[in-house]
C-alpha cells in the first residue's frame, strides 16, 4: 500500500476529488491482491506436485521392469 500512497497525491494534482482519488487507490490495491498466491495455495500446489512425481516414478519403474523382462 505504500507505493499506492504515492499515487494519491498525483491523482489529487490531476483534479480528482478526495473521495474519488481514494476509491481509485483502493480499487488498484484490491486488484493487485487478487492475483497473489497465499501460503495455502502454494502448499496445495506442492502436495499435488509430490503426488505427480511419485506417480511418475512408479510408472517409470514399472516400464523399466517390463522392458527388462522382455529382453
Amino acid at each position: 500500500m505504500a507505493t499506492l500512497a504515492k499515487l494519491y497525491p498525483i491523482l489529487k494534482d490531476l483534479g480528482l476529488e478526495d473521495q474519488k482519488a481514494n476509491e481509485f487507490v483502493e480499487i488498484i490495491d484490491e486488484s493487485r491482491k487478487e492475483g497473489l498466491a497465499t501460503r495455502e495455495d502454494i502448499k496445495d500446489l506442492e502436495i499435488r506436485l509430490v503426488k505427480w512425481i511419485i506417480g511418475l516414478m512408479i510408472v517409470q519403474t514399472s516400464i523399466s521392469i517390463a522392458l527388462l523382462k522382455l529382453f
